[in-house]
């Protein structure tokens, strides 16, 4: 028997049922409609440390900095899929989620091979300006780059504008569109 593919979103916003999370659920319930594993992980809830450069990781595939980080490095290289979800503050992604990508720098080797190749990527983006598709641009290049750098597959994103706390819930296309891409991650 085949073995279910394993979803882990990894949320940046500090606020529990906000647009972001809201969002991010939609697209977990789109995964596991189509057979999938799902785990939501809150960054801020999370003590991460910030990356202290000191490379011992390119040695092992994990930090030494004894935190939370240890935790999602095997929720992650058990994953299939990786979604973050973030709220853009700044034309970018939120300190939390910076913090966690920071450290995803473990998951290269001496030779800046990728140990997480192959696996698949996604983004939930919420900003409450109108303008978001200038707004969530420099967001999304990080992403598109760090993941592409690290071998793997961007399968897409849901951006969206939103300013009140669970506003996001009545905008019927981003939410579909959030099931679509959760869907998409697993096909």
């Amino acid at each position: 028997m085949k073995r279910a593919k394993r979803v882990l979103a990894l949320v940046g916003s500090p606020r529990v049922r906000g647009n972001t999370d809201i969002l991010v659920t939609e697209l977990l319930r789109g995964a596991k409609d189509a057979g999938a594993r799902t785990k939501k992980i809150y960054l801020n809830r999370l003590k991460i440390t910030p990356c202290q450069a000191c490379y011992r990781c390119l040695k092992t595939g994990r930090c030494p900095i004894d935190d939370d980080m240890q935790r999602l490095y095997d929720l992650i290289y058990d994953a299939d899929a990786i979604v973050f979800g973030t709220p853009i503050y700044w034309w970018t992604v939120s300190a939390q989620t910076k913090l966690c990508l920071d450290r995803w720098f473990a998951f290269l080797d001496a030779d800046y091979n990728s140990r997480i190749k192959g696996k698949s990527a996604a983004v939930i983006a919420v900003c409450a300006d109108p303008g978001v598709r200038e707004m969530t641009a420099g967001a999304l290049h990080l992403f598109k780059e760090s993941l592409n750098f690290l071998g793997i597959k961007w399968k897409g994103s849901v951006i969206a504008a939103a300013h009140e706390k669970g506003e996001v819930a009545s905008n019927a296309t981003a939410m579909q569109r959030a099931r679509e891409l959760g869907a998409r991650l697993v096909s």
